[in-house]
């Protein structure tokens, strides 16, 4: 994630070298995509870990109420 924001923010000199939108508009969309996407992907895995560190738990629980 963050060497795609990087790669993205690095476009930034090149739209005032060329005078180009294009540059301009995808150094600013690169790095807010790949911020994006990574805290979603960070997020679904948290969950998923919580989930399973839940079922752990209950698991020793159970052995311990035996």
């Amino acid at each position: 994630m963050v060497i795609a924001m990087i790669f993205g923010a690095h476009l930034m000199p090149y739209s005032w070298l060329y005078q180009s939108k294009s540059y301009f508009a995808l150094s600013i969309a690169i790095p807010v995509i790949a911020l994006d996407v990574g805290l979603y992907i960070l997020a679904a895995v948290m969950i998923l870990t919580e989930i399973l560190f839940s079922v752990l738990l209950s698991c020793e629980l159970k052995k311990l109420q035996k």
